[in-house]
């Protein structure tokens, strides 16, 4: 019995100490934390909710395989919803107790094209029968919607991972412990091996090995519990975002606004080159359209006749991004390209429609804007009705079309701050009116305000007011006694018509698609526009 308790003290720390390596070794928990699940092969598209990637410490990485081309696009859910429309879904929500991902299934009655390149998503990957996205923000509202072509079986699964950042901490003090007993073990068998005590120090010492026995035996029942106990299951953690917001927030970012801005430049400058009114269409609407449209005509008959500018797309100069959740959606960017600063208002038709031009001023050199809403909180659209100001967006419109008709003394004129552009109106109708007087004729010009009307609020006290006036000159050779004198025609009004001359009135249309600050006292200003000539007729 001498050397029991050296063996005991040797084999308890074999037995503690191996409970150590093992929490690092074969029991050591996995680097990753890793949901997977499959997708029903009638689902063309399947929604991550937001959270879904934070529910452990990131970086996060999303991964779905399949076939043919896959793309992982992220949007605020409200957008990627919206996209979803009524196209049936799979809805990853959370995770399931085996370890994978829960799934809900949203019916739908009709198939999702393909969500690569739209112009709804902040951001997007895109990869060949597997694609991944790598994730390090927070939660938010960030959705992810996950398609291949849109038909039903190209997504096949999806897996979400984050890192195990699970410690063992009972490792190396489990390890210590052992290697602390088996030394003491050890030492007690030297000492054993030397002893030459009387019986006495014998019997006391066997008590004293009793007694240290039954504390070490204690300890050795109690590690395991504790050791074991860190492995208990652990609640699964539940999708955090945050709050639905209480009204409509930004509806693009900086980064959106860029890469819309490219692809607009890009497809009307290959429009502009062709004058292809069908190319035109893909990426212009409601005045930009009409502008362009009359221009391609025009200059189809008068080659040297200038098409309207190029969409200025160096550099956006403030994302004036309108706040947003609906659709039709409008926004508005400054953008400059050279000393050319334009104010562009984009629209999109549905969430799954490219945004189009619908409207295209040069800003006035030296134009200084008020502060425009963060990007990020958006500026609200306006009612063009809306008596928040010192007039209405649309009076200021229509009031600006009677001005230019009724010449710098007239009561509207008065309501606005002189500008070059109305100034030369007035000038060019004087000196028209001089030589049609010199060629016994007449002049007469209407201005007739149009009906598109945005309005987008500032950080101040002002609105910003993009509106369109249809002007019209004509020119009536002079009758007398049934007698009509002859006009001689220049160009474009030769190539337009097709003649050189003639006796009925002449009327040459151009479009004019200016910008107002409306503030809430005060004159109205006239910061920017682009007036295109759209043709000439015989009336």
């Amino acid at each position: 019995m001498r050397y029991t308790l050296a063996v005991i003290l040797m084999v308890v720390g074999v037995v503690v100490g191996g409970l150590g390596i093992l929490q690092k070794t074969l029991w050591a928990p996995d680097d990753q934390i890793t949901a997977t699940t499959e997708i029903d092969a009638d689902t063309p598209a399947v929604v991550v909710d937001p959270g879904m990637l934070n529910l452990y410490e990131t970086p996060a990485t999303l991964e779905a395989k399949g076939s043919g081309d896959l793309t992982i696009a992220q949007a605020p859910i409200e957008n990627v919803d919206a996209w979803a429309g009524n196209s049936p879904v799979a809805r990853v929500t959370g995770l399931a107790a085996d370890g994978g991902l829960t799934v809900k299934s949203d019916n739908g009655d009709s198939k999702m094209p393909s969500p690569a390149g739209a112009d709804l998503w902040t951001s997007e990957v895109t990869g060949t029968d597997s694609v991944k996205l790598d994730w390090t923000e927070d939660a938010n509202r960030t959705g992810f919607l996950i398609a291949g072509s849109g038909e039903p079986g190209d997504v096949k699964t999806v897996t979400i991972s984050w890192p195990n950042h699970a410690e063992t901490p009972w490792a190396i003090p489990l390890m210590i412990i052992g290697g602390a007993l088996f030394v003491g073990g050890i030492v007690v068998l030297f000492f054993n091996r030397n002893s030459a005590k009387k019986e006495k120090n014998r019997r006391t010492a066997r008590q004293e090995r009793r007694r240290k026995l039954a504390e070490f035996g204690t300890a050795f029942a109690i590690v395991p519990v504790l050791a074991l106990s860190a492995c208990g299951p652990e609640e699964l953690p539940k999708p955090e975002p945050s709050e639905a917001p209480s009204s409509a927030v930004a509806g693009v970012n900086d980064d959106q606004a860029k890469r819309i801005l490219d692809s607009v430049a890009e497809d009307i400058k290959a429009a502009d080159k062709k004058t292809d009114d069908s190319e035109l269409e893909k990426r212009a609407t409601g005045p930009a359209l009409q502008q362009r449209e009359a221009a391609y005509k025009v200059k189809k008959k008068v080659e040297k006749q200038k098409l309207p500018p190029a969409v200025a797309n160096e550099k956006v100069v403030v994302n004036y991004s309108a706040a947003t959740d609906s659709w039709p959606r409008m926004t508005s960017l400054i953008t400059s390209a050279g000393n050319d600063t334009q104010l562009l208002v984009l629209t999109q038709e549905d969430p799954r429609s490219d945004y189009k031009l619908w409207s295209q001023t040069q800003l006035v050199p030296g134009t200084k804007l008020p502060d425009i809403p963060d990007s990020r909180q958006g500026s609200a659209l306006l009612d063009p009705k809306t008596k928040d100001f010192v007039t209405t967006p649309e009076k200021a419109v229509s009031d600006y079309a009677k001005a230019l008709g009724s010449g710098q003394d007239s009561k509207e004129a008065k309501k606005f701050e002189s500008d070059d552009f109305s100034k030369s109106i007035w000038k060019n109708q004087a000196a028209q009116k001089k030589s049609a007087e010199d060629g016994k004729a007449e002049v007469s010009y209407k201005y007739t305000p149009g009906k598109e009307i945005v309005a987008q609020g500032t950080a101040g006290d002002a609105a910003v007011v993009t509106g369109v006036i249809e002007a019209e000159s004509t020119i009536s050779p002079e009758s007398v006694d049934g007698r009509t004198g002859t006009l001689t025609l220049s160009t474009p009004q030769k190539e337009l018509t097709g003649s050189d001359s003639t006796q009925k009135p002449v009327t040459t249309k151009t479009t004019q698609v200016l910008t107002f600050l409306v503030p809430k006292d005060g004159k109205v200003r006239l910061i920017g526009g682009l007036e295109t000539l759209s043709g000439a007729e015989l009336k």
